[in-house]
């Protein structure tokens, strides 16, 4: 109960990052904020402070920053609809802003206490193809497949480039570098397969790294993940991959909670995975999120133009009651994934 408790707490702190974003730009921009609320459903604490509400809401779902004129028409000079197109533009794009460089400082946290990889083996899986073969611990990878290994993760790439046509029977060669002998050495090591991924049995020995490479590795690390997500929305166009795989609200805090047994470091680390896909999937021009005002913000700067507001409200919320159901149906899912 407690990792849940934690696990919910911990969500909402990517919403507050979020929601916050909006609102700070807002504020700096003369945007009037009429809430400020973290949860949604009905409130259960709240606090009048100058113009703005703050709230806290009953279902830790998500939350909202209530600009005046946002959603509907107003005549206040201080409304988000006759804000200046630029300062529309930049407040919502805030929020996903906002996600992504948390995850960037998690990622950075998790790389100054974990460490880099290198292209050493610091250990084996079980049943590990590479150790059967006569690799050891501390063996550095220098070349496979007769290509350089400049990074660990280039090692699973091109195992997995090679075997796209090739039986995973054959084997494929490794050159290493073993320092107690002062040698190099070739193995030809026939690989496993599981999901689809064809991998050695190898994992990276790690060195500390220094301030600025942890800082470096999160920017890294937050690209990363922000590639890895189209990658999955690609498939999910072309349907390598379900949309029952997805997971709602629901997955996210179980996920959150299992990831909890591994650790601080492991936990930090989806988290930061999470912080990437809120900032991404809110920056989608899809109706009722962030990348749909984004757009109608920069149609405005473009053209001079407003968008027709009327148009506009009813083509977000069509888009905001198809969300809903589609988190609805994918936390339908997770909720019985839990027993």
């Amino acid at each position: 109960m407690i990792k849940i408790l934690i696990a919910i707490f911990m969500f909402l702190f990517l919403i507050l990052i979020h929601e916050f974003g909006h609102f700070i730009v807002a504020k700096l921009s003369g945007i009037k904020v009429n809430e400020f609320a973290i949860g949604m459903g009905p409130a259960f604490f709240t606090k009048q402070k100058g113009e703005t509400l703050y709230s806290l809401r009953a279902i830790p779902m998500g939350g909202y920053c209530a600009m005046e004129g946002e959603d509907d028409e107003s005549n206040d000079p201080r409304s988000y609809d006759r804000a200046r197109p630029i300062n529309k533009f930049l407040t919502i794009l805030a929020g996903p802003v906002m996600n992504l460089l948390l995850a960037s400082i998690i990622f950075f946290i998790v790389g100054l206490n974990t460490g880099i990889t290198t292209t050493s083996i610091g250990n084996f899986t079980d049943n590990s193809p590479a150790k059967e073969a006569g690799m050891e611990i501390g063996d550095e990878v220098r070349e496979v497949n007769h290509t350089k290994i400049d990074n660990f993760p280039e090692i699973s790439q091109i195992v997995n480039e090679y075997y796209k046509d090739k039986d995973i029977s054959e084997p494929i060669e490794v050159k290493v570098y073993r320092e107690s002998s002062n040698e190099e050495m070739i193995f030809d090591i026939k690989p496993q397969k599981e999901n689809g991924n064809v991998f050695f049995g190898v994992e990276s020995k790690l060195r500390k790294a220094s301030f600025f490479e942890a800082i470096k590795l999160g920017f890294i690390e937050t690209g990363k993940n922000i590639a890895l997500i189209f990658i999955i929305l690609g498939k999910l166009f072309t349907g390598e991959i379900a949309v029952s795989a997805l997971s709602g609200p629901v997955g996210v805090v179980k996920e959150l909670g299992n990831q909890a047994q591994n650790g601080l470091m492991s936990i930090l680390y989806f988290l930061g995975y999470i912080s990437v896909n809120l900032g991404v999937f809110n920056l989608l021009p899809i109706p009722a999120l962030d990348g749909s005002k984004l757009v109608s913000s920069l149609y405005e700067m473009i053209t001079g133009k407003r968008v027709n507001k009327k148009l506009e409200e009813k083509v977000t919320i069509v888009g905001f009651v198809l969300l809903i159901g589609l988190i609805i149906l994918i936390s339908i899912k997770d909720i019985i994934s839990l027993f």
